[in-house]
């Protein structure tokens, strides 16, 4: 029998039916990913608020010469069962342990080098910190490379991120309508 990875479930939903989500949530993240015309030249992935892993994953295996640090408080309100070692594990399954580090931060405060990711990742992690992801916004966009991507997936139940987010960066694509998630979910394709 195979080992498989254990990404959790999201609210409301049985086992089941989020690995009809996350699938669905992967192809719509590789298709996102497609903004980045040279995938050879993203070197440095930051996933803001990883959970069990599965951006670490999708986004590992999407850029082939790319290491990611996943970064998350591992076991928060949202995520209660999540831990850095069962995320570690699901990284060992998954095949990818040697490009993924996973590092037990809060997003508010995590102290990074500046200009070092050239892709930032998320989902469904800021509409969980209330007005303070604004702080989590501002904080982890220290690290993102000029001309590097933010590219998240999040419930938008007004355009107060979209409008805070056009500040410090170019829009450049909105992908919505994803089979399974609510109609005020999106991913944002953000660039510096």
């Amino acid at each position: 029998m195979q080992d498989l990875p254990d990404f959790g479930t999201y609210h409301h939903t049985t086992i089941e039916q989020s690995e009809d989500i996350r699938k669905e949530l992967q192809k719509a993240f590789r298709k996102a990913f497609t903004n980045i015309k040279e995938k050879g030249a993203v070197n440095n992935i930051l996933d803001a608020g990883c959970g069990l892993g599965i951006l670490c994953a999708v986004s590992a295996n999407y850029f082939p010469n790319a290491s990611v640090l996943g970064v998350d408080l591992f076991g928060s309100e949202s995520l209660p069962m999540g831990s850095v070692e069962l995320a570690k594990r699901n990284m060992e399954v998954e095949g990818i342990a040697s490009k993924v580090r996973l590092l037990k931060f809060d997003l508010k405060t995590v102290n990074l080098n500046e200009n070092e990711f050239d892709l930032i990742v998320s989902n469904l992690v800021f509409h969980n910190l209330g007005e303070s992801r604004f702080d989590a916004y501002k904080n982890i966009l220290k690290y993102l490379k000029p001309d590097g991507h933010f590219i998240f997936g999040d419930l938008f139940s007004g355009t107060k991120d979209k409008y805070f987010l056009i500040k410090l960066l170019k829009i450049e694509d909105e992908i919505t309508g994803i089979k399974d998630m609510p109609n005020n979910y999106s991913i944002l394709i953000k660039k510096k």
